[in-house]
Formats: structure tokens, sequence, C-alpha cells
């Protein structure tokens, strides 16, 4: 029994636990619901086998599709908008946490034009969520035509990875955390949320590319209170310099970098951090490991050297 193989799961004692997964024997948590004779998990909560097996083998609160209505639709480039949806106070207050994302497709399409998109802003008060969302293909084009409604899933919360180096007791932000944000393009829309979850005082800049974003998105989308001076409209690719990125990360004085771009900036920044003797902690987003989201298309699944398989959209 070796406990140190262990992952955690991102919905592990959530209302969304046990999941799909623990009734196909392929739980991330729980050895017994991987068929092992013996528990060897470090999990802290209230035990998934037990819930499991005591609720009738029953999956708990499956995410389900729901027609969502369209309050609102900005447009902010012939294939960019924001669209304010109806979702209710509950769904709204869940999508108010940094990583969180929901599946999307429009009416009348079929199962298989679900796109999965960052919440850019959660509205507790008025049951709304907002997303920016950019018209790439099919799937997303049909989203962005629509006017009065859109099937909608979630919430899901794994869309950034390593928050957790971050992320304290009662899933507060741990004090004297000092956050340098890098975003590209609709990578913006998850790092708005990820703002209002961590509060202006804990961000040491805000720098944003504006390669295929409206300028006007950034600053009508940012949290009212949150520093303008502190934002800074660049292109990312300046500093992939190691020089200017020391200077960078000096300058912030930053505790943790999160980047929110594509696979390519979060690789050549990964590389930079590598060599520096004390690199602040690096969280991304997770761009194509998010698949289906519940861990059971096996799309992102990976495999370490001990043999263990990660589900990527459902690992912290």
């Amino acid at each position: 029994m070796n406990a140190t193989t262990n992952m955690d799961c991102i919905d592990s004692g959530t209302e969304n636990c046990p999941c799909y997964l623990a009734a196909t024997g392929d739980c991330l948590i729980c050895s017994r619901l991987q068929g092992k004779d013996y528990c060897d998990c470090l999990w802290k909560g209230v035990c998934i086998y037990n819930e499991f097996t005591q609720n009738g083998e029953r999956i708990n609160n499956p995410r389900r599709d729901f027609s969502a209505r369209i309050l609102s639709k900005e447009t902010y480039l012939e294939d960019l908008f924001a669209l304010t949806l109806s979702v209710g106070r509950g769904f709204a207050l869940k999508a108010a946490v940094p990583g969180s994302y929901v599946f999307l497709q429009a009416p009348d399409t079929p199962a298989y034009y679900q796109t999965p998109i960052s919440v850019m802003s959660a509205d507790g008060a008025q049951g709304t969520i907002t997303l920016l969302i950019k018209g790439i293909s099919a799937k997303t084009k049909a989203i962005c035509a629509q006017e009065e409604e859109l099937i909608l899933r979630g919430v899901y919360r794994g869309g950034i990875s390593q928050l957790e180096s971050i992320r304290g007791r009662f899933g507060r932000l741990l004090p004297d955390s000092k956050l340098l944000v890098l975003t590209k393009g609709v990578g913006f829309a998850p790092a708005v949320n990820l703002l209002h979850w961590a509060g202006k005082e804990a961000v040491s800049a805000l720098l944003v590319d504006t390669d295929k974003l409206a300028e006007a998105a950034v600053w009508e989308n940012l949290p009212s209170d949150f520093p303008r001076e502190q934002v800074r409209l660049t292109s990312l690719s300046e500093y992939l310099e190691a020089e200017k990125f020391q200077q960078l990360i000096e300058e912030t004085r930053c505790t943790a970098l999160v980047v929110l771009a594509s696979d390519f900036y979060i690789e050549e920044i990964r590389r930079l951090l590598a060599s520096m003797p004390e690199p602040p902690a690096l969280i991304s987003s997770k761009n194509a490991n998010l698949c289906c989201g519940e861990g059971i298309c096996g799309a992102c699944s990976c495999v370490s050297a001990d043999g263990t398989v990660h589900k990527r959209c459902k690992c912290l």
C-alpha cells in the first residue's frame, strides 16, 4: 500500500461526489472504488466509498443540461461576444470560483456540439453568469449566432491548474499571496473571475495581450474596483526573453505567476521559470485538457512513470 500515489480530485467532497468514475471503478481518490481490497487514501472528508455504497451506489447530483436565457449580448468584434445568461442564484454562486467553466451548445444542435467555455464573471445576487466567446469554428459560431437561449451544463471547476498552491482554508486565497497574471486573447475571461475572487490587493499586475481581443472587452469587464494602472496592454511575446522576464518577476515581487494563454506560452514560461533559483509558483489554464469535464472520455488522460492514470480535467 502506497498512499503517495494518491492524487486529488477537483470534485471530491462536493455535491457532485461520488461521480461517474465511482460507478465504473475509476475513482481518482478511493482505492476501494478502484477495486482494491484495502483503503490507502489521503482524503480527509466524508468517506467516498461509504457515501457511494450506503446511497445504493448512486451518482451524486449529476450535472444536467438546461436551457439558459440570454439576457444581454455585447459585440466587441465580428467574432467576439460577451453573453450574460440567466442561470439562477445557486448556479451563479458556484460559478464565482476561479477555474469555473460550463459546457454550452446552441439549441437544436447535436450533443457533440457542446463546448467548454470559461466563466468570466458571476453575479450571485442576480443569478447570472457572463461568458466571453470567440467564434472560431462550427461549435462556437453556432453559439455566437444565438439571441434567445443556449443549452448549458455545469458548473465545472477544473479550468485552471495548480490553483491549490494559492488556495487555503474555505477556498480562500492564502495570506500574503501576490499574483502576476498574464493573459492572451479570450484567456482574459478566466482572469476576470480570478480577480473577483483574489481581490485587488493580491494582484501585483495584470498583463493582457489583446491579440484577437478588443481593448473594450478588457476595460468593460474588469472588476469595478480593480486599479486600472495595474493593467498593461502588451504582447506576451516580449516577455519570452529571459532578461526581460526576470525583470518582470523582480518588479512585481509575485509569489505566483498565473498564465492564461495557449500551451505554447505556458511551456515557454515554464522553461524560463525552471532557470530561476527561486521561481514563483506557476498556475495555468488547462486548455485542451477540458474535454468532457467528467473524466470519462479519456481524452485528457496521461500515465505517470509509476503507471498511475491521471484524468487531467479532474485532477488538481
